[in-house]
């Protein structure tokens, strides 16, 4: 793991050597820092990263996702993302779902 600062579009890492991971892009020939943060190379999983301080939390399929309804309209609700995996978000990312084929065994209702 490296302890090095990295500013957007700075060369990482050669394709060759890492795929991209959180933060990072590929341009073809080198990964680049997408964001100001600590870069960090994960030597087992070959994958590039950039530390942000405040990183998005973004869900992930098969994540957990706890958060409050911001709208409902007719076949659709605006959900603003609490919690993803039991931990708070920093993002206050939110989702539009569809009410369609709303299933009770994938959602749990609290008040």
């Amino acid at each position: 793991m490296s302890e090095t600062f990295s500013f957007p579009g700075d060369k990482i890492v050669s394709i060759e050597e890492y795929e991209t991971g959180y933060n990072t892009f590929d341009d073809g020939d080198v990964v680049r820092a997408a964001t100001v943060g600590e870069i960090d190379l994960n030597k087992e999983t070959r994958v590039a990263s950039i530390k942000h301080p405040k990183m998005l939390s973004i869900p992930k399929i098969g994540d957990v996702i706890i958060g409050t309804v911001a709208a409902v309209m007719s076949s659709m609700i605006a959900v603003s993302i609490d919690y993803i995996n039991g931990k708070p978000t920093t993002s206050k990312v939110e989702c539009v779902c569809s009410t369609r084929n709303l299933r009770k065994k994938k959602c749990s209702f609290g008040k």
